[in-house]
């Protein structure tokens, strides 16, 4: 059993999840839309959030000199220099366009956590920012690449694929709640997490509004809506019973694991 919980705990740290998260949402957007699944762009979603997750937690430690490099950190590290290879290789398969708005992305992921702002600031230390930036760089990188993929231009964005956007975004939100509220303690308090703000209870208020909020833009765009229904319904029960102590594996491994249950619930059932 302590086997099977080391391999779980590596699983998560080395972001392996996560990018399988991403990879679903990416996915799901190509279901929803009928449009043709583009292997390299998942191969590159993969790969880069794996890479960029590394770097996000992994690069601030480095700098305070806080992180002890043990065997397993040695092994995530080593997986994040391969994993460079797979994502340059996918860049030779998109067109420009493509290419561009992952410049935009990578740009937003670096500025994340490089300090570019006076007294040393990045976007993470911006108060009330941090959310919003992960819900952009998400949406982007699992509804707006797929739909540049599939030659969707910008000027075609209609109604209904602004609302799934704007669905999207909102549900993203929703899901990094559970981490904010499991950080309470740690974040510094100019951070101006909306659990700081608002307290606890209010934020999951909020939280529950931003998943009404999803569902009502996704009931104009789909017409399947019992797969999506249950996935808002998950969505609801998982910020209600996430807590602030002994919460890594609920919201690391569950609260993650839903683009990946709504993905396979979608290609299987749906």
């Amino acid at each position: 059993m302590n086997f099977i919980s080391k391999i779980l705990t590596l699983y998560i740290n080395s972001s392996m999840h996560v990018a399988l998260a991403v990879v679903s949402f990416a996915c799901i957007t190509y279901l929803d839309f009928d449009l043709e699944i583009n292997n390299s762009i998942l191969v590159f979603v993969f790969f880069s959030t794996l890479v960029a997750y590394t770097f996000v937690k992994y690069i601030p430690l480095i700098k305070h000199d806080r992180l002890k490099l043990t065997n397993r950190l040695k092994f995530i590290f080593i997986l994040s220099v391969v994993s460079i290879l797979p994502i340059f290789i996918s860049l030779f398969y998109f067109e420009l366009e493509v290419i561009v708005f992952i410049l935009l992305l990578g740009v937003f992921t670096l500025l994340y956590v490089l300090p570019f702002l006076p007294e040393a600031k990045n976007l993470r230390d911006v108060s009330g920012l941090k959310i919003f930036i992960i819900a952009f760089v998400w949406t982007g990188t699992t509804v707006i690449l797929p739909f540049l993929s599939a030659e969707i231009e910008w000027s075609s964005l209609d109604a209904e694929k602004t609302l799934y956007i704007m669905s999207r975004f909102l549900i993203v939100v929703a899901l990094i709640i559970p981490f904010e509220i499991r950080d309470l303690k740690l974040d510094e308090i100019y951070l101006k997490t909306l659990p700081q703000v608002l307290g606890v209870f209010q934020t999951k208020i909020l939280a529950i509004g931003l998943i009404l909020m999803s569902m009502i833009c996704l009931s104009f765009v789909m017409t399947d809506t019992y797969i999506y229904l249950y996935i808002h319904i998950l969505v609801v029960m998982l910020v209600l019973f996430s807590k602030r102590r002994d919460a890594f594996l609920y919201t690391a491994l569950l609260v993650e694991a839903v683009p990946i249950l709504w993905f396979l619930l979608k290609y299987f059932v749906g």
